[in-house]
C-alpha cells in the first residue's frame, strides 16, 4: 500500500505557561497543535506491528521501529524516514542461535542488538540473527538480597548491553526499588526510590480460592534514557528520578502541573475477593490522574507528556476521559500545559518524537499508521 498522509486540522490553544517561562526560548505562551496521519507502506506484506498499540521499539537514532511477532518469530523492521517496511527478519527458536521457546518481549540495546525476554532468561542477539549472550535470571549472584517470593524483571539495558536495570517483582507487596545488574563483573547494586513506595497504595489483587485464577494491577514503573542519564518514572506520580550511571548519583525531581493533581492520593482495598470488586476498585483508581512517559523533542529541546483521568461512568455509557498535554524544558520545568480533550478524546498512544512531531500509534484499516502532532 502507498504511503498516505491525511491532514486533519490545525487549532490554536491558549497555554497556562508562567510569565518567566514566556521570557525564555522554551516558553509556550500560545500552543499551536497541527495534526496529520501517515501510514507505513508495507508493500504486499501483512504488518503485525499494526495490530497492537504496544510492543514497538524505537532505536536511538529514531529512524527504525522494531516489532517482535512471536507467532512467526519475525522481527519487523520499519524505516521511519521513508515510512516503509524494510524487512521481516526471521529468528530461530532453537539451536546455536535460538532465542528461546517463548520470548514474550523484546528490548533494543543500542542500535544493533536485541534482547529477547522470557520468564527465566534473556537472549541477546544481533540484528542478523546471531546469538551474542544468554542471561539466566535465576543465578544466585543476581538474586542475592531478594526475598524468596521476589524475582527480577528486566526494565532496560545500557547502550553497550553490559548493564541491565530490573524491577523487583513481588505479587504480595510492591517492591519499588531498582536493581542495577553488572553483567560483566556479575555484581548488583540497589537503587532505592523511596518516594515511589506509595505505588503500593494503588495495587489491587484478586486471588481465587484454592490457588486458581489470580489478577493484579498496579502503577507502572518506567525507564527512559536522556543525555546519557536514566529517567525512572511512574504513571501514578508526576515526579521522576534521574540517575547518572557515570557518577552513580540519583536525583528526585518534582514536576508541578496546575491543571491536574500531581499524583494519585486515594485509599483503596489492596486485596479483593471477587472479580467484580477487582473491576470496581480498578475503575475508581482510573478516575485519578495518570501520567504518560516523557517524550523528548530534540528539535525543539522540550519534553511532551500526557496526563489524564476518567470521569465517573454513567449507566451504560462509554467511559469518558479528560486529557491534558504538558510541555517541559530540559530541566523538567513545566513551560506550558493545556487540556486537549476536545481534540484527542482519549490519550494518544505516543511512541516517539521525530522532526518535532509526536508520533502516536494508529491502526488504519489494519495498516500501521501514526497520528503526528506538531506542537508550537
Amino acid at each position: 500500500m502507498k504511503k498516505l498522509v491525511f491532514i486533519l486540522f490545525i487549532i490554536i490553544l491558549a497555554s497556562c505557561g508562567s510569565k518567566d517561562a514566556e521570557n525564555t526560548a522554551n516558553s509556550y505562551a500560545d500552543i499551536t497543535i497541527s495534526m496529520d496521519t501517515v501510514v507505513v507502506d508495507s508493500g504486499n506484506e501483512i504488518l503485525m506491528a499494526a495490530t497492537q498499540s504496544y510492543g514497538h521499539t524505537i532505536n536511538p537514532k529514531t529512524d527504525r521501529l522494531y516489532y517482535w511477532d512471536i507467532k512467526s518469530y519475525n522481527l519487523e523492521v520499519v524505516d521511519l524516514d521513508e515510512m516503509t517496511l524494510l524487512e521481516k527478519k526471521l529468528y530461530e527458536k532453537e539451536g546455536p542461535n535460538g532465542v528461546g521457546q517463548y520470548p514474550y518481549q523484546t528490548m533494543l540495546i543500542g542500535n544493533d542488538k536485541v534482547a529477547f525476554v522470557e520468564w527465566n532468561q534473556i537472549v541477546i542477539a544481533d540484528l542478523e540473527g546471531k546469538l551474542i549472550k544468554n542471561i539466566k535470571m535465576d543465578e544466585e549472584w543476581m538474586k542475592e538480597g531478594l526475598d524468596e517470593k521476589e524475582s527480577l524483571n528486566p526494565l532496560g539495558f545500557s547502550d553497550d548491553g553490559n548493564t541491565m536495570y530490573c524491577t523487583i517483582s513481588n505479587f504480595d507487596k510492591l517492591n519499588t526499588n531498582i536493581i542495577q545488574v553488572d553483567l560483566e563483573n556479575k555484581t548488583t547494586k540497589l537503587i532505592e526510590l523511596p518516594e515511589y513506595e506509595k505505588r503500593e497504595k494503588f495495587r489491587v489483587t484478586f486471588k481465587e480460592d484454592g490457588g486458581g485464577m489470580m489478577m493484579t494491577t498496579y502503577p507502572a514503573l518506567n525507564m527512559n534514557k536522556f543525555n546519557g542519564e536514566i529517567i525512572f518514572s511512574t504513571d501514578a506520580f508526576n515526579h521522576i528520578f534521574q540517575f547518572d550511571p557515570v557518577t552513580d548519583s540519583l536525583e528526585y525531581i518534582t514536576i508541578t502541573n496546575t491543571l491536574t493533581p500531581n499524583e494519585k492520593t486515594g485509599t483503596y482495598q489492596n486485596e479483593v475477593t471477587t472479580q467484580e470488586a477487582f473491576t470496581d476498585v480498578m475503575g475508581k483508581i482510573q478516575e485519578e490522574v495518570k501520567f504518560s512517559n516523557l517524550f523528548w523533542d530534540d528539535q525543539n529541546k522540550v519534553f511532551y507528556r500526557f496526563s489524564s483521568y476518567n470521569l465517573p461512568k454513567i449507566a451504560d455509557e462509554k467511559v469518558k476521559s479528560k486529557v491534558f498535554l504538558s510541555i517541559l524544558n530540559e530541566n523538567f520545568k513545566v513551560v506550558g500545559e493545556k487540556e486537549i480533550t476536545e481534540i484527542v478524546k482519549s490519550v494518544p498512544k505516543a511512541l516517539f518524537v521525530k522532526e518535532g512531531k509526536i508520533h502516536a500509534y494508529l491502526n488504519v484499516d489494519d495498516e500501521l499508521g501514526f497520528i503526528r502532532m506538531k506542537i508550537n
